[in-house]
């Protein structure tokens, strides 16, 4: 089924309008796909008291189908948000994933922080393209204690060893 089958059945599963199937139902929680409260718990918007055991079995239902409609729309939108479609996109997500290997990241580890599978990471990319090592450089204790900050690229003929 689609999204907005779930929808349409969840809209026209009381037809009279009494419980609006978007508020009436109580507090989601979608990070866990549950409601927070029980039906018994739920104020009846109208009169102010609990609903009647007929209408908590009536809610009951609505529940399931929405939370039916909540998981295809989680679903649906997974499977769009794992695609890159346009240019911009693109050049948004090179960037970011050539910034994390120029830092040292590991593709498997860029993979953990971005909604990107392995192979739309390294497809073309190469990881040696992007990390760079910074040539060393050395001071010497008494150039920096008369002030003079000049690095050397190399080792200074007393500590070299053969």
């Amino acid at each position: 089924m689609t999204r907005n089958e779930f929808y349409n059945q969840l809209i026209n599963s009381e037809p009279l309008g009494f419980i609006d199937p978007l508020t009436d139902l109580g507090d989601f929680d979608f990070v866990q796909m549950k409601f927070k409260e029980p039906v018994h718990q739920l104020i009846n918007k109208y009169s102010d008291q609990p609903y009647n055991p007929t209408w908590q079995n009536k809610i009951e239902q609505m529940r399931g189908l929405y939370i039916q409609y909540q998981k295809s729309i989680k679903l649906e939108d997974e499977s769009i948000r794992h695609r890159v479609r346009n240019k911009e996109s693109k050049e948004y997500v090179h960037k970011i994933v050539t910034t994390y290997l120029a830092l040292g990241f590991k593709f498997k580890e860029i993979e953990k922080r971005l909604p990107l599978s392995y192979k739309q990471l390294i497809r073309g990319r190469k990881r040696s393209d992007f990390v760079t090592a910074v040539s060393p450089e050395f001071y010497l204790k008494r150039d920096l204690q008369d002030g003079y900050c000049m690095p050397k690229s190399s080792l200074p003929k007393s500590m070299k060893v053969n």
